[in-house]
């Protein structure tokens, strides 16, 4: 009678945090697109998709950083079940794992809020906020490795998983809709365009596949 209750908790905080982020992030862009700062409507799709899901992605990170400062939180996260307070080494993983988070959706962001704040971009902040995004990856990518060191086999399966599935799945649509194009059948994609949907398709897949491993 027990178990169900301790299952939803950790899922119900979860979701308050993020509803609470995404309320925040939500209000400061409307208020920024009131004041003329931004212009939405000026955005193409898959600008507004890349903005959207890099706000998913830096909610997720401050979560998921925010759980790794409270033992008890993190460890009924990672197993309602037991309901264990976390360990040092774990704690250290979900701050890894959230600052990998965050920075996916900082430099997925980054280069929409650079042409959204400058009509037209100088070449001297367009180097300078590229540069950035490469040393933001450089480090979202060492940190990669060492979540991927120290996850355990479920956390190693679920990556594994989830990079399988996207890989197989989307290489077969992109190739059809590359085909299609070729053939004049369909409109041309950017290689925005096709980041944006990878992105979007990775984070909808790994959080089915966490879900059904348990990890969610």
């Amino acid at each position: 009678m027990t178990t169900a209750p301790r299952r939803l908790a950790p899922r119900l905080i979860l979701t308050a945090l993020g509803l609470v982020a995404g309320g925040v992030v939500g209000a400061a862009i409307a208020r920024l697109t009131k004041a003329g700062v931004i212009d939405l409507d000026a955005l193409g799709w898959s600008d507004k998709a890349a903005v959207l899901i890099a706000v998913c992605l830096m909610a997720l990170g401050l979560i998921t950083a925010v759980a790794s400062f409270n033992r008890r939180a993190a460890g009924r996260m990672m197993d309602p079940d037991e309901g264990r307070p976390a360990t040092p080494g774990q704690l250290a993983l979900y701050r890894d794992q959230g600052l990998v988070l965050f920075l996916a959706g900082v430099m997925m962001a980054a280069p929409v809020a650079a042409l959204t704040l400058f009509d037209p971009l100088p070449a001297p902040i367009a180097s300078a906020v590229m540069m950035a995004i490469v040393a933001g990856f450089l480090v979202q990518t060492a940190y990669n490795i060492v979540v991927w060191r120290r996850g355990d086999e479920l956390m190693r399966r679920v990556i594994s998983d989830t990079g399988a599935v996207c890989f197989w799945v989307l290489q077969g649509l992109l190739f059809l809709w590359a085909a299609a194009e070729k053939l004049n059948l369909a409109p041309v994609l950017s290689t925005w365009d096709v980041m944006t949907i990878l992105m979007g398709f990775y984070l909808l897949i790994s959080s089915v596949i966490s879900i059904r491993r348990g990890l969610a």
